[in-house]
């Protein structure tokens, strides 16, 4: 298995990841990366370029993916809440797994390596956000350790769960 950062390349997987995501929590009943909230590529080549979007591949197959920034304004202004860390952080986004490649592992396993190269770059703690009826997702960050800190409004307004794991001290 390799975590790398995304290249050209990668696109249309990535944007398969985005839609399988997109139909699986609709199928839910979860209004999750809908319509307007759908994850796009549309800041692809910024990605790349500042070095944020990764994938996970395995078997050289791309299956898993997240954005990984240092800086999340929102979580500076629109935390109804306090986080437990004090900066430096960095907030994962968008992460996403290959419908066909759901049930394996590929979303631990893609946090997982998202926190070792957090530590690995010194930062304190992961910050990451979920949709209140993502109830998959609220599971596995409790299993990593994530603690749940609030509310966090994204753009000011969509609520979401904000969680955060602290690396060290």
């Amino acid at each position: 298995m390799e975590f790398r950062l995304a290249r050209k390349i990668d696109k249309e997987k990535i944007e398969k990841i985005y839609n399988d995501g997109s139909k699986k929590l609709k199928s839910l009943g979860i209004n999750q990366w809908q319509g307007n909230d759908k994850p796009n590529l549309d800041n692809f080549q910024e990605l790349i370029n500042n070095k944020n979007i990764f994938v996970l591949e395995d078997h050289r197959k791309v299956v898993s993916t997240v954005i990984i920034y240092d800086f999340d304004i929102d979580y500076e202004k629109n935390l109804d809440g306090k986080w437990n860390s004090p900066k430096p952080y960095v907030a994962l986004h968008r992460i996403g797994t290959l419908g066909s490649e759901v049930k394996k592992g590929y979303g631990r396993k893609v946090i997982e390596l998202a926190e070792s190269y957090a530590r690995e770059n010194n930062f304190k703690s992961v910050r990451i956000d979920t949709h209140r009826g993502n109830k998959t997702m609220q599971g596995l960050l409790k299993s990593l350790n994530y603690k749940y800190v609030g509310l966090v409004y994204l753009s000011g307004k969509n609520e979401r769960l904000a969680f955060e794991k602290i690396l060290w001290g």
